[in-house]
Formats: structure tokens, sequence, C-alpha cells
């Protein structure tokens, strides 16, 4: 009985190591007896039969990413106004909203390209004074895309010298993120090879199953913008990434 425990014991931990390295499989184990004791706990020594690896299945994940420049963006702006009046400070953010839009359509943005995405209105109160009104918040949130990152600055400058109080962010975008990413999903296919390959020690292997899985890539910019930031701190970069399942048969 307390050989069979023993095996047991090896059998799980067999299964727990190849679960903590990432790679699943099956494959012909000689279990050696005990070959000696040292202060009461038994060590165990085994190898694997030669060609255990015949017949056996990995699953193997595979990894890639690729920083590319991006060629386009999608800026996002704030517009914020306060008045004690309601009507006042939505007048007030309703004209600064028609200057900004007017400076963009002359500094060459396409009007159909800038989007107003929400506007709100709310009282504000002091509440250390007794919920004291301080007055009304009217805000607007608009995006617009820049198809040229030469002029991302001009564009910001000129939107917040017109009223815009803050670039709640700068989306950076590429054109052909397809064709990217297909090259980074064939790099993560490579990445689990070379890891099998490592493995097994460089036998043959024949991919049985590919599956792909999500991967998410933020290429967002979240600061406000200050005059003091140049041009080409603006610009930011794009990280592709792709993750893959691959099993093999070898």
């Amino acid at each position: 009985r307390k050989g069979e425990c023993m095996k047991r014991f090896f059998v799980l931990s067999l299964v727990a190591l190849c679960l903590m390295g990432g790679i699943c499989g099956t494959a012909n184990l000689t279990i050696p007896k005990v070959i000696r004791k040292a202060a009461a706990e038994e060590v165990v020594e085994y190898q694997t039969e030669e060609n255990s690896f015949e017949g056996l299945e990995l699953c193997v994940i595979g990894n890639a990413t690729k920083t590319v420049s991006p060629d386009s963006a999608k800026i996002t702006a704030v517009i914020e106004t306060l008045d004690m009046d309601l009507s006042k400070s939505k007048d007030a953010n309703f004209e600064t909203f028609d200057n900004v839009l007017s400076a963009l359509k002359k500094a060459g943005v396409d009007e159909n390209k800038i989007v107003l995405d929400s506007f709100t209105s709310y009282p504000s109160y002091d509440y250390n004074a007794g919920k004291t009104l301080t007055g009304y918040y009217s805000i607007t949130t608009f995006t617009f895309d820049v198809d040229s990152l030469d002029n991302i600055k001009t564009y910001i400058d000129t939107i917040t010298e017109k009223g815009v109080t803050s670039i709640r962010n700068i989306n950076y975008q590429l054109s052909n993120m397809d064709e990217v990413y297909q090259d980074v999903l064939l790099m993560a296919i490579d990445n689990a090879k070379a890891k099998a390959e490592k493995v097994t020690g460089g036998q043959e292997l024949n991919v049985k199953e590919i599956k792909e899985e999500y991967v998410y890539s933020c290429s967002t910019l979240y600061r406000t913008y200050s005059d003091s930031l140049e041009n080409n701190a603006l610009v930011g970069n794009i990280e592709v990434s792709a993750k893959v399942t691959v099993e093999f048969e070898i």
C-alpha cells in the first residue's frame, strides 16, 4: 500500500508540473522504486522511456507584439462653462462650440469628421456653506479626426485658444491595421512552435489545431494637453498583439 501511495503521489505531481509549465500532454513514463530514505522522507528518481514523445500531443500558447507608428488619430475634447444663470451657461457653451467648430474647419478639418458626443448641464453646490449654489455647469464633449499627425499640435492649439478646457484623450489609429495584425498573428504561431520544439528537443511537429485568443490592446493617450508639450511628444505608438493556442501532434 505504501508503494501504491507513492505512485499516485508521483503521477499527481507530474500532472501539476505540466499544468504549471503551460504545456499539456501525455507520455509513457517508467515509475521506479524508492532508492533511498533521508530523514523519514522518501526521495524518488525517475526517467522517461526512450522515444517517450512519440504520440504525444502538446498544447502551447504563443504570443507576439509589434509596435507600429500610427498615421491618424481621433481627438476627444471638452468645453466647460459655469454661470449663475442656467441659460447663460448653456448659451456660452454653445457659442464656444460654434467658435471651435469654425476654427477647425478653417484649419482644414472636414466638418463631417467633427462629432458632438454629449452635452450636459447641472447645478453645482458648495456643501461646506450649507448647500449654497455656486452656479450651473454646462459641458460639451466632441471628437474630430486628424488625418495627418503633422497637424495634431496645430489643431489642439487652435481649439484651446477658442475655449476648449481639456483634451480628454487622443486615440491613435492605423489605416492598415488588419494587415499588421495578420503579420503579428503569424509571429504568435511561430512563437508557439518554437516553444514546442524546445520541449521536444526539435522533434518533427504537426499542427493539429490553432485557436486565436482575444487580446486587449490600447492605443489611447490619456492626459490633459499642456502648451509646454512639444509636437513629437503628442504622437504615441500602437502596440498590436496576438495570442494563439496551438495543439501539436508528434
